[in-house]
């Protein structure tokens, strides 16, 4: 009687357990889909997602899906899952635009890196507005062949698209946008319908052989002109993605759509050299070299950077003032009680401030250069998966 009383007992907690099981793994799941955007909603002004506010250019965006990418990187370590959202833009009930967002659901620990599009000389623009540490912020414009959906979400919000009559092209114009830091990133790119804004539809088998490559654009004075707008809007919508990054969003200013005839709506000036450095590189009017030494000269010496990324010196020179300050103290006594002489301490003291100080600083500097562990993020790139192809 007391085995069977025993295994009774067993057979209870086991179920018990089984139960406890089945309830964490229901509320798991229940947190894992909360705040799904189901297609068909509309968003206007600012798209909430996992904490992060991004303005939206003005108009009604409809959702076509929003889950998970199925993107993994084993070098990003615990972060949850890439969360995607595909949004349409609607104008006289015409598809206008697209856009894919890509962002962190849980942060990272060692920073997420740059899009590699960030760092081509192939495509209209691509400038980087300041990369440091884990903080970078960079943006491009080119077209996109429509050609493939390797993410998940794209695939549903392709059939969505169908269902409600909407053709998305082959061929689109796209700025990207990338804002990282160690723990976050917002990856947001538009992609422009170009038919809606009276220039003719193309087919392209190649990304190549589109007439929007950067290389082909002298040949349609009215493709250029909308290049040259998308870039132009880019280099304001940049700084709003970067502040979305980092919570300094209001949402009550309205962000126009591109504009052939508008010039940038939001003051970047270091961007906004930066993408005329580029444009001048590809026109031939500097060569590589002198794009690269002006391009240095202005990320160093410019107005500053959005980073927020400590820089090695200040720290240093911050912990050598600070422990200067602790022995110093503790050495008045010292000197004081050997020499006896007021003036004889002092003049030990200002000597140990003067040599001691700059040893610490030299070598705390050294060896945080040489010797530190290094950020495996400032070199890294890192891509998702996104609509179509852009080589």
């Amino acid at each position: 009687m007391a085995g069977l009383s025993m295994l009774s007992g067993l057979k209870a907690r086991a179920l018990l357990l089984l139960l406890g099981i089945t309830v964490t793994g229901s509320v798991a799941g229940a947190a894992h889909a909360d705040g799904v955007l189901k297609p068909g909603t509309a968003v206007e002004r600012i798209l909430e997602v996992d904490g992060k506010r991004l303005p939206l250019p003005e108009g009604r965006w409809v959702v076509g899906g929003d889950g998970d990418s199925g993107w993994d990187d084993p070098r990003m370590g615990a972060y949850g899952y890439l969360r995607s959202l595909v949004l349409f833009r609607i104008a006289d009930n015409k598809l206008d635009a697209v856009l894919e967002v890509n962002t962190n659901v849980l942060p990272a620990t060692d920073g997420w890196g740059m899009a590699a599009n960030c760092a081509r000389t192939d495509l209209v623009l691509a400038v980087s507005r300041y990369r440091a540490g884990w903080d970078g912020s960079c943006f491009f414009v080119t077209h996109t062949l429509a050609n493939k959906d390797e993410n998940p979400v794209w695939a549903k919000a392709r059939a969505f698209a169908a269902t409600q009559g909407w053709k998305i092209p082959g061929v689109l114009v796209t700025a990207g946008f990338r804002a990282a830091n160690r723990s976050d990133v917002i990856d947001a790119r538009f992609h422009f319908v170009p038919e809606t804004r009276g220039l003719p539809a193309e087919i392209a088998g190649r990304w190549k052989d589109s007439g929007w490559m950067s290389s082909k654009l002298d040949e349609s004075r009215d493709r250029s002109a909308f290049a040259q707008g998308v870039s132009n809007w880019s280099v304001g919508y940049a700084g709003v993605v970067d502040a979305a990054l980092k919570g300094r969003v209001d949402g009550t200013a309205p962000i126009p759509m591109p504009d052939p005839t508008r010039k940038s709506a939001t003051d970047d000036s270091i961007a906004r050299h930066m993408a005329a450095l580029e444009l001048m590189r590809q026109s031939g009017q500097i060569s590589q070299k002198e794009f690269e030494a002006q391009s240095e000269t202005l990320l160093e010496n410019g107005t500053g950077s959005s980073s927020t990324a400590p820089d090695l010196s200040v720290i240093t020179a911050v912990k050598a003032f600070s422990y200067r300050v602790i022995v110093s103290v503790s050495h008045i006594f010292v000197d004081y009680y050997w020499t006896g002489s007021y003036v004889a301490t002092g003049a030990l003291e200002v000597l140990q401030i003067t040599i001691n100080s700059a040893k610490f600083y030299m070598h705390e500097l050294g060896w945080a250069k040489m010797m530190g562990v290094p950020r495996t993020d400032a070199a890294r790139i890192v891509d998702f998966r996104y609509l179509g192809s852009n080589v």
